[in-house]
């Protein structure tokens, strides 16, 4: 219904037009809406913090793995040197190289297979892009296939340097702990380049979510 001027007279119509209405109706979907964009740019905010963390966290870890493996060729290295200097006394010098082992190889052995094998659970719980997970599993088995590898030199090492009948001035001494450095180097710079696919996962450069 409309009068001569053409203006809705029906009430309902003046109502939504009321200044009063239109205050309350913004005043309603302020309530709502920014307590919700509040919420979701803090959640947005909090996901993108522990996404970084986690990022960082990768990279160190992938680090205490380099550092323990190096330690643990060092152990044998500087014993070779002590051994050959004087070989008359190594026997004491072999047990101290046993129980250094022990103990180095223990804190490997603790930490390497155990840090990241989370990874793709944590991948859905910081809402990484979808198929996220299998990538990080994927990145993890080929982690710990290098581990493994790497483990099979520590063995190499042990079969030479603890052997009943080790000498310390057979020449096989120093060529081993070569081509043991060798091997664990180049496995070491492998694994960083995975370490560095995980935490891109978790942080790719220059995406902004």
């Amino acid at each position: 219904m409309t009068d001569k001027n053409g203006d809705d007279k029906r009430w309902y119509v003046s109502l939504w037009k009321h200044p009063l209405m239109l205050l309350l109706i913004g005043s309603v979907l302020s309530y709502v809406l920014i307590p919700w964009i509040s919420d979701k740019a803090a959640h947005k905010r909090l996901l993108q913090e522990q996404r970084v963390n986690r990022a960082c966290d990768v990279l160190k870890q992938g680090l205490v793995d380099d550092e323990q493996l190096n330690s643990i060729q060092t152990a044998f290295e500087i014993f070779s040197k002590q051994a050959d200097s004087d070989p008359k006394s190594y026997k004491a010098a072999q047990e101290q190289l046993k129980s250094d082992f022990n103990k180095l190889y223990f804190d490997f052995d603790r930490h390497a297979w155990w840090w990241d094998h989370d990874l793709p659970v944590q991948a859905r719980l910081l809402e990484l892009p979808n198929g996220s997970d299998t990538s990080i599993q994927k990145l993890h088995d080929a982690y710990k296939s290098n581990l493994l590898a790497s483990v099979q030199q520590v063995d190499v090492l042990r079969a030479q340097f603890f052997a009943k009948d080790y000498n310390p001035r057979d020449p096989r001494n120093s060529e081993t702990l070569s081509k043991t450095r060798s091997k664990l180097n180049d496995l070491a710079t492998a694994r960083g380049g995975l370490t560095s696919q995980l935490a891109d996962m978790f942080m790719p450069s220059g995406h902004t979510w």
